[in-house]
């Protein structure tokens, strides 16, 4: 009966899995390291053992040559075989004083046309390799002749002739041998790569990898544990970077909880604070017809109070809404959406004088609309900083210009600049560098909101007692 569990496909979606996994690619490394190295161990043992079989043949063969040699007299013909019998060879000669002396030969010797010749005198490593397979693939039959330097007296070479069958059988059983204890020691060292690997990098990546994928479904779940650890690596680096950054975002999803709770509390109570103030206008307007002369006084100053009331309540309902339209990007002309803005921010402001400094055709890569209310808002507040201050020239310029790829725009006032202790907090909501105009401070956060959204960047260049700069920077077209 088949396992229910099992199932074919099932088990070719694991093994793709494991393959493109960090294990996967791990072992494949190693599988890869070991079978090189079993190729680059096997190739020069089975030549270092091609070599040493005939040397050891081409030893015992000038043994018998120098027994033949010290005879006193003529062997008989059943030794000199036993001899040749006991090297493995056919033939052995000498080569002394350049004179070629037969010392042992027997009566199977082939014919010189079915002789291959091996000389180890001048053999380089290379051939000596090659000799090696060729021997391993070469058909049956050949027989070797073989030249080497003598090994026990002094002399050019000695020669031997022998069959390659024997060493034919000898290389096969080595290399089946060597395959054999090579395989074993490289696998078990390759083994325990693999697992020292797996324990000391594969597994805390796979756990780290798991608690930021658990984490990515269900932020908000603090059972879900970013392994720590004390190493110092980069690994060790990241789980204390991916832990923290998991409490940083914790913290951040709660605030942001509680502060939504607290953005529908405002929402409700700034309804019915409207509700309330628009009843207390109609009162106002009532006192403002009074005959009473000091209440008529009084009147406008309780009509100003009231209007800027509204209007706090009516930016903090606009500003707690998550439906800012997303940014409609275009090429837009630059100069066009300034004259707007100023002629609207400027309205019924005669003391501001405007400068413009704007390169021709200036073109950017942003929304008109959120433009305009940015640099509207900007112009706005210069124009309050200016109005509120008591130096006479009320300059308001404007710069704009393409830098490196970029449209860079300069708002410029001679107000009384950002005071210190709010220079760090100046984009954040109900943050005002001018209370005292009656602004919200919600203009700014708006506007570097916007900024932004359309891919570019609203800070504060400058700032002190000559006025203040702020820049926006935008992609340009």
């Amino acid at each position: 009966m088949a396992d229910p569990d099992f199932s074919l496909p099932r088990l070719v979606r694991q093994l793709r899995a494991f393959r493109s996994s960090l294990s996967g690619r791990l072992l494949a490394l190693t599988l890869g390291a070991v079978l090189a190295g079993e190729v680059f161990l096997f190739a020069p043992a089975m030549a270092a053992y091609h070599e040493a079989w005939l040397r050891e043949r081409i030893n015992l063969a000038q043994v018998a040559a120098l027994a033949v040699e010290g005879a006193t007299s003529a062997i008989a013909d059943s030794l000199e075989d036993e001899l040749l019998t006991n090297a493995e060879v056919m033939r052995a000669a000498l080569q002394r004083e350049e004179e070629r002396l037969l010392i042992l030969e027997s009566s199977r010797t082939p014919s010189p046309d079915r002789i291959v010749t091996y000389d180890y005198r001048r053999a380089s490593f290379g051939e000596r390799f090659g000799w090696a397979y060729e021997t391993a693939f070469a058909p049956p039959g050949r027989v070797l002749r073989v030249l080497a330097r003598p090994r026990f007296e002094s002399g050019e070479f000695i020669e031997i002739v022998l069959n390659e069958a024997p060493l034919k059988r000898a290389m096969g059983a080595f290399a089946s041998r060597f395959a054999l204890i090579s395989s074993v020691i490289l696998v078990g060292a390759g083994a325990l790569v693999f697992l020292t690997l797996t324990f000391l990098f594969v597994r805390p990546m796979h756990d780290l990898t798991r608690a930021i994928e658990r984490f990515r479904d269900r932020p908000e779940d603090v059972s879900i544990a970013f392994p720590r650890s004390s190493r110092q690596d980069e690994i060790g680096r990241a789980q204390r970077a991916a832990a923290d950054m998991a409490e940083q975002v914790r913290n951040a999803l709660r605030q942001k909880e509680r502060l939504a709770a607290l953005g529908a509390a405002v929402a409700r109570i700034g309804h019915d604070l409207r509700n309330m103030l628009s009843t207390a206008q109609l009162v106002a307007d009532r006192l403002g017809r009074s005959e009473d002369p000091n209440v008529r006084k009084l009147a406008p100053r309780l009509e100003r109070t009231i209007d800027r009331a509204a209007g706090l309540a009516a930016s903090t309902l606009k500003y707690g809404r998550a439906d800012e339209r997303a940014p409609e990007l275009q090429s837009v002309e630059i100069m066009p959406v300034i004259d707007e803005a100023l002629a609207e921010a400027l309205a019924g402001v005669s003391e501001i004088h405007v400068r413009l400094d704007v390169e021709p055709g200036l073109k950017a890569m942003a929304d008109p609309e959120h433009l305009h209310r940015i640099l509207n808002n900007l112009a706005r507040n210069a124009a309050q900083a200016m109005l509120t201050h008591s130096r006479r020239e009320k300059i308001l310029t404007v710069r704009a210009a393409r830098v490196e790829g970029r449209c860079e725009i300069e708002v410029i006032d001679l107000g009384p600049g950002v005071r210190a202790n709010l220079r760090e907090r100046l984009f954040e909501p109900f943050v005002s560098a001018a209370p005292e105009a009656g602004g919200t401070g919600l203009g700014l956060a708006i506007a570097r909101e916007l900024t932004r959204a359309m891919g570019g960047e609203l800070t504060l260049t400058r700032t002190g007692a000559e006025g203040a700069t702020f820049q926006i920077v935008l992609p340009a077209a």
